[in-house]
């Protein structure tokens, strides 16, 4: 079993090229995730006409930021691992678990906002209902509930 370390110390470059390019492809697949993840979600925020900010992108940002401190400490112990185990399973590990997160991610944002349209079609439906004697005042407080909900936005 030859290590990290020990490839270094003992000039095996061959092995450690072959290790640092499989922690390098787990690094690029999270960061492709994570991309992923983003362009969904600005392709959802577009397809319903929402305002997209750079909160958002901030927010990717921090992830992004926490997502790489923890691959890199996934790294660490890969090479303290090393000792005991030949491959960089750790950071393995870190990468699928940050890949699903970002799957599940994806696949909730459609869900949940898609539920929350739905539901505020329902509540819209309702003000109708409840005003069906003048259709107007009905309209007109849709229409209050919508501006006051953008002005919240901002």
């Amino acid at each position: 079993m030859v290590l990290f370390i020990e490839s270094l110390l003992i000039g095996d470059f061959v092995t450690l090229r072959f290790k640092l390019a499989i922690v390098a492809i787990m690094w690029l697949l999270v960061t492709l995730s994570m991309a992923i993840d983003l362009v969904s979600g600005c392709q959802k925020a577009k397809q319903r006409g929402e305002i997209r900010t750079s909160y958002g992108l901030r927010r990717t940002v921090s992830k992004a930021v926490l997502y790489y401190a923890l691959m890199l400490f996934a790294f660490m112990f890969d090479c303290i691992g090393t000792f005991f185990y030949p491959q960089p399973y750790i950071t393995m590990i870190a990468a699928a678990f940050l890949i699903f997160i970002e799957c599940k991610s994806i696949l909730e944002k459609a869900h949940d906002k898609d539920k929350w349209k739905i539901n505020k079609s329902l509540e819209d439906l309702n003000i109708i209902l409840e005003n069906k004697d003048d259709l107007l005042k009905g309209l007109s407080e849709i229409l209050k509930n919508k501006s006051r909900e953008n002005e919240e936005d901002r």
